[in-house]
């Protein structure tokens, strides 16, 4: 449950900042410094996805968006992943996303505000961060999980081959055990 509530927080941190910078830059296309050199607040109205790619399909952004938030909100709930990096990863991408389809539902776009001044990169907003951030989680948290997992399979199995060679070794030893009384008896039933 403290997973979703850091969902529910970054949602709620999301639409205060996009509200804050809307009252303030007031119109599309207004620009103020934020860190000169890296950042600018620039406000910019996304009617797509990242990138603009599916501008104007908004009724299918908010159905695909509702959809994996349902998915991750289920996975949550029934405590999956167990592992803390997978549940931050997974509330980090939720609050990210719930927060953007917010913004597509009630307004018609998305609010956009960070416009970065070294390179040439889409605007983006506070979601985008938190999504973009429990994406490389996730990832982690995926590779690091199959490393362990393939540790534990490795231990598995050397305890397996173990015990079989273990069993192997108490085989052959009541192996000679009867063939040792078997050779007795055979000498026993020679005389």
């Amino acid at each position: 449950m403290p997973y979703v509530l850091l969902s529910a927080l970054i949602v709620v941190l999301d639409q205060w900042y996009k509200g804050l910078v809307t009252r303030h830059l007031a119109r599309v296309g207004a620009s103020a410094a934020f860190l000169p050199g890296i950042l600018r607040l620039t406000l910019v109205h996304n009617t797509g996805a990242s990138w603009g790619i599916l501008s104007g399909r908004t009724t299918f952004l908010l159905i695909v968006t509702a959809l994996v938030c349902l998915a991750l909100l289920c996975a949550m709930l029934l405590d999956k992943p167990a592992a803390r990096l997978g549940k931050i990863s997974f509330a980090f991408i939720l609050g990210g996303a719930v927060g953007n389809a917010l913004d597509r539902y009630l307004l018609g776009y998305v609010v956009d505000m960070f416009e970065t001044e070294f390179m040439n990169f889409p605007v983006f907003n506070v979601a985008d961060c938190f999504i973009t951030v429990g994406a490389v989680l996730l990832c982690v948290w995926v590779l690091t999980d199959e490393k362990k997992n393939r540790l534990q399979r490795r231990e598995a199995s050397r305890q397996r081959w173990e015990k079989s060679r273990e069993a192997a070794k108490a085989d052959a030893a009541l192996a000679e055990q009867t063939r040792r009384e078997f050779d007795a008896d055979d000498d026993l039933s020679d005389r």
